[in-house]
């Protein structure tokens, strides 16, 4: 056996190996994901019922309502593992917010994670309730608060961090109502005290999911004519166009 067969095979070898280390990691983040769950929710008071929550080590950030109201959340809440124990050191009122998704990214470029929590109120502006985000920074206890204005993008129904483009930070990909019963996607990035829009789609129908292939590489999933379409989008020029047509 020559040599070139040799390294032929060894490669193919550390190419498999590879892919199981790939495959026995995400199992053992699922199974990490489901038992925190679980245990978190037996570290519940009772009648508290756990709404969302998202790991960012040594903490876990928790929305809870106090009720077992499963639309929405009125209490955050910090747990820390200790001794395979989760223990709540820090809570936060919430009750007039209606908070029903927390997620962590570091929008600015600084290696901190900000928490973002999506909520449903209105504002002194606009009476409607809405979907809004307010943005927090956790430290020694302290909640501060980083940004909790009224508005980001239009009427949108979720949100997804996401290290999309090469700019410093994470960027916020929203899944926003457009005309006719139509969705599209918008990008947004944090600059100083607030966010600018990097690019927005064509609207869809029905979109139902939306996962980050590569670098400027979106692939979302909708339906159309009660078919599955499946496709790939790329921030040119400020416009989020499909693979192909830029």
């Amino acid at each position: 056996m020559n040599l070139r067969m040799i390294a032929s095979k060894s490669r193919k070898y550390i190419i498999l190996l590879l892919i199981i280390i790939v495959l026995l990691f995400g199992l053992y983040l699922s199974g990490l994901h489901k038992n925190s769950k679980g245990e978190l929710s037996s570290a519940l008071h009772e009648d508290e019922l756990l709404i969302d929550y998202t790991i960012a080590e040594p903490y876990v950030y928790t929305l809870i309502n106090r009720k077992r109201i499963e639309e929405y959340g009125d209490l955050f809440a910090v747990f820390k593992r200790e001794n395979d124990t989760w223990h709540r050191v820090y809570e936060n009122d919430f009750k007039n917010l209606m908070p029903w998704k927390v997620d962590v990214a570091d929008i600015d470029g600084d290696s901190i994670q900000e928490i973002l929590i999506a909520l449903r109120k209105t504002t002194p502006y606009d009476k409607e309730i809405k979907n809004r985000m307010f943005i927090f920074n956790y430290q020694d206890n302290i909640l501060a608060r980083k940004w909790t204005g009224s508005r980001i993008a239009g009427i949108w129904r979720d949100f997804y961090p996401m290290e999309l483009l090469s700019t410093p930070g994470q960027e916020l990909v929203f899944i926003e109502q457009a005309e006719e019963n139509m969705e599209k996607i918008s990008i947004y990035s944090w600059f100083d005290f607030g966010f600018f829009m990097i690019a927005d789609s064509q609207a869809y129908p029905s979109i139902q999911n939306i996962i980050m292939k590569e670098e400027n590489a979106l692939e979302i999933t909708y339906y159309e004519d009660k078919q599955e379409v499946v496709r790939t989008l790329s921030v040119v020029d400020g416009k989020l166009l499909p693979k192909g047509d830029n």
